[in-house]
């Protein structure tokens, strides 16, 4: 009985506004009514096109040679060497369209220094690869991990 209910509610519903005589307002607008064409589309698709990857066409921003130019430019800071102090420091980086780094956060940090030392070593950073989606550059971010270990001698 319920149900019954259900159905004469949404069919008074449905049909209210045409016993009023006001018009049908349709849900979608008229201009895209009109661009639609109800003709199927028909596409050839080889066999080997069925087995690709769904992110295929999209790639974060990066950098060539990442790790020597770790090695290159960080700068152990003083008060971290002193206090013995190691660990990793993660920011996020990000790049935009062109390659250049338009901004740095720090996403997890150490102190005495080294949180300094990394955004500067970023923001020091040549040009990166920017990201691209289907081989358009589009804005992109990163999570760089820095690591800051002594060397025991």
């Amino acid at each position: 009985m319920r149900k019954f209910f259900l159905l004469l509610a949404f069919a008074f519903s449905l049909f209210y506004p045409l016993s009023k005589g006001q018009d049908f307002i349709p849900l979608l607008p008229e201009s895209y009514a009109r661009s639609c064409s109800c003709q199927p589309i028909h596409q050839e698709v080889s066999r080997d096109s069925l087995n690709i990857d769904l992110a295929a066409g999209q790639h974060p921003p990066r950098f060539e040679d990442w790790d020597n130019y770790v090695k290159g430019k960080s700068i152990y800071p003083q008060l971290a060497r002193e206090n013995g102090i190691e660990g990793t420091v993660s920011v996020l980086v990000y790049v935009s369209e062109k390659g250049q780094v338009t901004k740095a956060r720090l996403l997890k940090g150490l102190g005495f220094g080294c949180d300094e030392a990394a955004i500067n070593l970023v923001y020091a950073m040549p040009c990166w690869t920017p990201a691209s989606n289907y081989g358009i550059p589009v804005k992109g971010k990163k999570v760089l991990d820095i690591s800051f270990r002594l060397t025991h001698e």
